[in-house]
């Protein structure tokens, strides 16, 4: 299991001038913020232009994170959403592409109350990382 201690960089999508994802300018990002001493690395979460980001893209963006920080520094996937279906199925990939951990956030535009916030977990078993 990773140890989470320390900094944390939540991680921007570089993009080219084109519009499409920088996916070189990506790697550079983190290979920067390891080489400058960071403690872990966060993609994906609110500051990584999920909304405008197709599947494949985040995956893409995932797998070359954790190829590029592999037993160097954590990888922390956002996996939020709009809905539970969605955090749940996010959750799984982050798992399966090979994160340390994820990064949950209530609903966005949805505003749950506290119990709503807590009732989000409950309809369905959640992944779990070890």
């Amino acid at each position: 299991m990773a140890d989470f201690r320390g900094a944390y960089t939540a991680l921007l999508t570089p993009m080219k001038d084109s519009g499409e994802v920088d996916f070189d300018g990506f790697r550079r990002l983190i290979e920067f913020q390891i080489a400058e001493g960071i403690d872990g690395i966060v993609p994906l979460g609110t500051t990584g232009e999920t909304p405008t980001l197709d599947e494949d893209e985040e995956e893409r963006l995932i797998g070359i994170a954790v190829e590029t920080a592999k037993g160097k520094v954590p990888v922390i996937v956002g996996s939020g959403s709009n809905d539970t279906k969605h955090m749940v199925m996010y959750t799984e990939r982050a798992k399966r592409l090979g994160a340390d951990a994820v990064l949950v956030v209530t609903p966005y535009y949805n505003k749950p109350n506290d119990d709503g916030c807590s009732g989000i977990l409950k309809p369905q078993p959640q992944p779990v990382f070890r």
